[in-house]
């Protein structure tokens, strides 16, 4: 097919045949991907996999090749929406995310939320499921209850937002790009939930059921407190920030704990296990929630990948050393893109070219 044969006759101009050799075959599996059950069987791996071969560092000439692709199965981006299923796209404007989820029920029932006006979803476990706006609101309801605990995910893609409020009347506002795994009802002697992306919690007091936040390779503990956790599968660094209250972040490895306090973050290496505990600006920290970008001492490759997935693009790095940048500024967070981008060439020598939802950074 015409991708690999552009693939192969940049083969020079990449750093290694194997990874070429590799992304042809992530190509291939690409093709076959089914329109409604594609994600889960090939695009999800594939994002893994494509993620570790850091192809976006790559030359123009193959952001090209992978933006032809893209278009055939979806709009491809750095980071691809969490299990949304893949639907053919056509090219469009960029703009900002907006209220969008996909709820998926303990039966796989699957609602889309963003389609429904206010009112009841479903009702589960003895719990009303009601959407409200622009949040989902789960409430404990007469019906008697199931005795076995009942999972529902709520999925937010690239280019979206949602709120949730739990059975137990804990709040979560949850980032683009991000899964959340929860009881329908909460049962036993704690409150577990499953994340993966970034939200932040509000999470409702009670001394007797510890609230317990997992992510791959960490588990947050609290009893009732305010706190941001980012982490992303695939990235190297996430990020747990305390707002209010008291939180024990833990390797789900080692076993080792620390306890932070309002106005710290902790920052946790995935690859070493190296954890870094800092005092920072929790109002920066957590601007996403309130309508802000915050740029403060950041990187391009880190504001690109926040960018990629809150404006649902791709985004490629031509020349070496450009992703290394450091910006420092406040921007807000619904505005037009090629403002964004406009304000990032005024205040550096980087340049931008955008071709569709494909974005390439020259330096």
């Amino acid at each position: 097919m015409k991708e690999e044969r552009d693939i192969k006759e940049n083969k020079g101009r990449l750093s290694g045949e194997a990874e070429i050799d590799e992304a042809l075959e992530l190509l291939r599996q690409m093709e076959a991907v089914d329109k409604r059950r594609g994600y889960e069987r090939v695009v999800r791996p594939v994002k893994s996999r494509l993620r570790r071969l850091r192809m976006w560092r790559r030359v123009a000439s193959v952001a090209a090749v992978f933006a032809t692709v893209a278009v055939g199965v979806g709009v491809w981006k750095t980071s691809e929406p969490v299990d949304m299923p893949v639907t053919v796209a056509t090219i469009d404007s960029i703009v900002p995310g907006r209220p969008t989820a996909r709820l998926v029920l303990a039966d796989r029932r699957e609602v889309l939320l963003d389609t429904l006006s206010s009112g009841r979803v479903a009702q589960s476990s003895g719990v009303a499921i009601r959407k409200e706006g622009e949040k989902v609101i789960y409430e404990a309801s007469s019906e008697k209850s199931a005795s076995r605990v009942e999972y529902n995910e709520l999925l937010v893609p690239c280019g979206g937002e949602y709120d949730i409020v739990l059975e137990d009347g804990t709040r979560v506002w949850m980032n683009a790009d991000s899964r959340l795994r929860y009881p329908v009802a909460f049962r036993g002697k704690e409150r577990r939930v499953y994340l993966e992306g970034e939200a932040y919690f509000e999470v409702e007091r009670d001394t007797s059921r510890p609230f317990v936040v997992e992510t791959e390779r960490q588990a947050i503990r609290v009893l009732g407190t305010s706190f941001d956790v980012n982490a992303y599968p695939g990235d190297e660094l996430h990020y747990t920030v305390l707002a209010q209250g008291s939180v024990a972040v833990g390797d789900k490895r080692t076993g080792e704990e620390r306890v932070l306090s309002p106005g710290e973050q902790l920052v946790f290496n995935v690859e070493s296990g190296g954890v870094i505990v800092e005092r920072v600006d929790v109002g920066q920290a957590v601007a996403w929630k309130d309508g802000m970008f915050v740029f403060d001492g950041l990187t391009l490759d880190q504001i690109m990948t926040k960018l990629a997935r809150w404006y649902n693009v791709t985004v490629f790095f031509r020349n070496a050393g450009a992703d290394e940048l450091v910006f420092k500024g406040n921007l807000p967070r619904y505005a037009d893109f090629h403002a964004v981008l406009e304000v990032l060439e005024k205040s550096s020598d980087v340049r931008f070219d955008v071709n569709g939802h494909v974005v390439t950074v020259n330096l």
